[in-house]
């Protein structure tokens, strides 16, 4: 099992939102595949997939989460 965290943007960033999952509870998603939108100082990074597997959606959108909380896992298929 994989996690997904929320990644540092930048240097001065200490939380992000998921502004959009594009991928739902229970999907299969593909290596490479964009599956959030995160926003963080006023900036939005697609979040992609670093595998091939179930998304298991963790996180809820717009809740602020520091750098590195888990927002979700893949179950490697």
């Amino acid at each position: 099992m994989l996690e997904i965290r929320i990644p540092q943007a930048s240097m001065e960033m200490t939380e992000g939102y998921v502004a959009e999952w594009l991928a739902d509870d229970g999907d299969q998603v593909a290596e490479g595949q964009v599956i959030y939108v995160l926003e963080a100082d006023k900036a939005q990074l697609e979040v992609e997939s670093p595998a091939n597997g179930v998304l298991r959606v963790i996180a809820e959108v717009d809740t602020a989460y520091p750098v590195g909380h888990v927002v979700a896992t893949i179950e490697e298929s």
